[in-house]
């Protein structure tokens, strides 16, 4: 009885905890805001929100908001092989912070 009463107690905890609510956009432009595919995404388990910037070189391409594993934070990705367009991911953890 104690062990189910603990275990409903912790569920109870948890239950209360609302997941990360983040930005979600296929493709933003700096001056046309998001053109592609916008509404809003629940993280789940160890993810966060996340802005990945697309860039040539120096030259911001575009944008991607949506959620992400936290171990893609602060990673710099090339988009495909040989390709000479990178993601870098910049991660943020309050709602909405993308």
């Amino acid at each position: 009885m104690k062990v189910l009463f603990v275990g409903l107690a912790t569920l109870l905890c948890f239950a209360g905890d609302e997941a990360l609510r983040c930005n979600v956009c296929r493709r933003k432009l700096l001056i046309f805001g998001c053109v592609q595919e916008s509404g809003e995404a629940t993280c789940g388990l160890r993810e966060t929100c996340v802005a990945i910037k697309a860039s040539l070189g120096k030259l911001p391409l575009y944008y991607r908001l949506n959620c992400t594993a936290l171990h893609n934070c602060g990673r710099m990705k090339s988009a495909a092989l040989n390709s000479p367009i990178f993601d870098y991911y910049n991660c943020c953890n309050t709602d909405f912070c993308n």
